[in-house]
């Protein structure tokens, strides 16, 4: 008895110590324009605060960037000197204090590489190169993180409505299915979204068609797919819309839904344009960044909830970003803060996510950044 009376008093006495040192931590990287490399801080979710942001590698115009599955690799695109010439890929090992060591690099194959994303077994890379070139290309990661030379490039064609920004094709991205047996590139200057059959043992990317944004003049420029694989979520860059469809597993074919505006007012949208679309982790809700490119305080984040059955989008909130331009924005993995980079004021915005309701709180002041952040990764 004597025994248990001690045990017992010792778990209460334990228990009753508050859990200082035991806050659940986030790594995350940011990929820059200009050159400022690839940042990494420590994002605490206890108290909402990130650690000092520093330079893990040098790159320039590192812009989007994207974890290997295994969460041991990382990838960027960058840019040459000249910008006229072809961009990069980049190849870093994500170090046990999460420091970053180039394995090797190559050609992207086109130029501007606006985009890059990795399949679900982690055996490819995918990019989307938007200018002049205006391709896609695949390339086979090594077991060491490297990068093999791409055997398969792909040439979008084509043109949109628009008469300054869809004079010629221009692949803005480029995303596996959850099924991983189909890449998906939102083509901006077609109004088009490129399907290919996705080979990852082999590294290739197969053309099998295309589904056509409706309505002229659309932009369309990320896109997102539903847990389940069932819905896809093109977000478009120029009428600040997202266009829902129902995706094919079998065919990989894209059947349109509905399209839906992001801001709930539209009064005033000249030089106004979107940015970067999200799923929650519960899959229940979807976000997206509007850009103010004049610089007014219109920059804004919305919140979609999202109809399991139906696929369906209702607009909840356009919370105010606080960041100018907020190019890029992500969730935690435990679904409860999200984090907005300003492209054009060169800072961070964190908001307190709510899991049950998916609205957004703006949390503390905004945290300077050197550089301009573009794309926002979390890792463990």
């Amino acid at each position: 008895m004597l025994f248990t009376s001690t045990a017992q008093f010792i778990l209460r006495s334990f228990l009753s110590i508050p859990l200082i040192g035991c806050a659940s931590t986030f790594n995350v990287y940011f990929g820059t324009s200009g050159d400022g490399g690839i940042q990494h801080a420590i994002f605490n979710t206890a108290s909402g605060e990130l650690s000092a942001i520093t330079k893990v590698a040098e790159a320039n115009k590192a812009g989007f960037i994207a974890i290997h599955p295994n969460q041991s690799f990382l990838y960027s695109t960058a840019l040459t000197e000249n910008p006229k010439d072809k961009g990069l890929v980049k190849a870093y090992s994500i170090n046990h204090d999460k420091t970053l060591t180039k394995l090797n690099q190559q050609s992207s194959e086109g130029t501007n590489p606006c985009h890059v994303s990795v399949d679900a077994t982690g055996q490819m890379l995918m990019v989307a190169n938007y200018m002049s070139d205006a391709s896609v290309a695949a390339y086979k990661i090594n077991p060491d993180g490297s990068l093999e030379t791409s055997q398969s490039v792909h040439t979008h064609e084509g043109s949109g409505a628009h008469p300054k920004r869809q004079t010629s094709p221009h692949p803005h991205s480029i995303f596996p299915n959850p099924a991983n047996t189909f890449a998906y590139s939102p083509d901006l200057g077609t109004d088009h979204v490129e399907i290919y059959a996705l080979n990852p043992k082999a590294a290739s990317l197969t053309p099998v068609g295309n589904a056509i944004v409706p309505g002229g003049s659309k932009g369309p420029r990320h896109m997102k797919f539903s847990h389940d694989g069932r819905f896809a979520y093109v977000l478009n860059e120029l009428t600040m819309e997202i266009t829902t469809y129902a995706a094919d597993s079998i065919t990989g074919a894209l059947n349109y839904i509905e399209t839906v505006s992001t801001l709930k007012d539209r009064s005033d949208i000249a030089r106004m344009s979107c940015s970067e679309i999200r799923i929650h982790p519960n899959g229940k809700y979807v976000y997206n960044g509007n850009r103010d490119l004049l610089g007014n305080g219109r920059d804004a984040l919305s919140v979609f909830e999202r109809d399991e059955e139906t696929g369906r989008l209702t607009l909840l909130q356009n919370e105010p970003a606080r960041v100018w331009v907020p190019r890029n924005f992500n969730i935690t993995p435990d679904g409860n803060w999200l984090i907005a980079g300003g492209q054009n004021s060169n800072n961070l915005s964190t908001f307190k996510l709510n899991p049950n309701t998916g609205l957004l709180t703006a949390h503390g002041d905004t945290i300077a950044f050197d550089g301009s952040p573009i794309c926002i990764e979390f890792i463990k």
